[in-house]
């Protein structure tokens, strides 16, 4: 029991620590993706396909393209409301999300995290709670934890409301992912996550940088 805990906080304890206490996006993700890579190679995990059945690849792409939508859309519509670009900024370039550092963090927040939070939530982690519980309470559980350091990231970032209402969208696109993953395969739930993440950091480059 102790051990599946530390599977479950580890993520949010290592974000906590790099964003918040250290300080420093670099320290964050060697510690919160090596933890990832660490857990799942150690348990055989990294094994994604490279082909991808038609059904997997259209269902992925299309849940990203809509969710990238939503994303790109409501940041047009609601520009300056979201958050604050100035105010922003500053914060990333506290924690080192800056200069040359944003090109290499943008190539491992769209082709590496994708794969390794997809391969450790919605594989490795909810296989070992739908073990005890139902596929959808399973789904509600892992997505809950992976929406949990999204906060630490979130709140500094974003205004009031909208704060809040991006970790609704986080915890809604766990749910989706979760239901992809069991409907259709963990690779659809790639393609979907990546391209979210491209849709952030097409944001980031339109009202941030």
């Amino acid at each position: 029991m102790i051990k599946f805990l530390f599977l479950l906080f580890m993520p949010t304890i290592f974000v906590f620590f790099g964003l918040w206490l250290i300080q420093n996006v670099l320290v964050t993700f060697v510690c919160f993706y090596g933890w990832m890579f660490m857990i799942l190679y150690a348990n055989n995990k990294i094994n994604v396909k490279v082909a991808l059945a038609k059904k997997s690849l259209y269902v992925g792409t299309l849940s990203g393209v809509l969710c990238t939508a939503a994303i790109i859309g409501s940041s047009i519509l609601f520009s300056g409301k979201i958050f604050h670009g100035e105010s922003m900024q500053a914060v990333l370039q506290i924690w080192g999300f800056s200069g040359w550092k944003v090109t290499i963090l943008a190539v491992i927040l769209i082709f590496i995290n994708p794969v390794l939070e997809e391969m450790y939530w919605r594989v490795y982690i909810q296989n070992k709670v739908k073990k005890r519980i139902s596929v959808l309470a399973s789904s509600v559980v892992t997505s809950s934890f992976y929406t949990f350091y999204h906060v630490f990231i979130i709140l500094p970032v974003f205004v009031f409301p909208f704060h809040w209402i991006s970790v609704t969208g986080v915890f809604s696109a766990g749910l989706m992912w979760a239901y992809t993953r069991e409907r259709y395969s963990v690779e659809a739930s790639i393609i979907s996550h990546a391209l979210v993440d491209a849709s952030i950091m097409i944001v980031y480059g339109l009202y941030v940088r």
